[in-house]
């Protein structure tokens, strides 16, 4: 599903206008200063603690395939055990095949509501590690199931990243703080 939000969303770049932003927000910095005993995801793009009890499944081939991205998997956590019996929750960032223009983030974002996408957040902008991007946030049905999705897009040396926490509605609120923890700790490479 993944795939064809994000193919569906860069197809239809040129043909979409740009959306008014919902202001510069930011997601709120934790205040919770991270552990020192972390793991530490390493890429060659970027370093980012890996939140307790979520695990690295970036070389699970059979497990970065059912996340479909439009792009390339460059990290993908899933959470611990206690939410194991939803499918398809997860943490991923991909670098999405062409890169898309900083001026077009916005309308790139807000695409996912032309493909199932409801309860559409307003686009606000946010900072990793020096770079703004854009973020919003949705409801999605995925297999029966309410899907509640917060994606988030960067540019960083002429490469778009899209980072994504997909959930059960459910469990939205308690995997936020994971996804807080791996961009608070987020370090650009170069």
């Amino acid at each position: 599903m993944h795939t064809t939000l994000r193919s569906a969303a860069l197809a239809a770049l040129p043909a979409l206008a740009l959306g008014a932003c919902g202001g510069t927000t930011s997601p709120p910095p934790s205040n919770t200063p991270t552990t020192t005993s972390a793991s530490v995801f390493t890429s060659t793009d970027f370093t980012a603690h890996i939140p307790g009890g979520w695990t690295d499944q970036t070389t699970n081939e059979s497990a970065v395939t059912s996340v479909s991205v439009n792009g390339t998997v460059l990290m993908l956590l899933v959470p611990p055990a206690s939410f194991a019996a939803r499918a398809s929750e997860h943490i991923d960032v991909s670098m999405v095949q062409q890169p898309v223009p900083s001026d077009q983030l916005s309308a790139y974002v807000q695409s996912v509501s032309q493909h199932g996408a409801t309860n559409l957040s307003s686009v606000q902008a946010f900072n990793l590690d020096g770079a703004t991007g854009l973020f919003v946030t949705y409801d999605l049905s995925a297999n029966g199931a309410s899907n509640k999705a917060q994606d988030m897009v960067v540019d960083h040396n002429n490469n778009t990243y899209d980072i994504v926490l997909n959930t059960h509605a459910a469990d939205f609120a308690a995997q936020l703080p994971a996804l807080q923890e791996v961009l608070n700790s987020w370090r650009w490479a170069s």
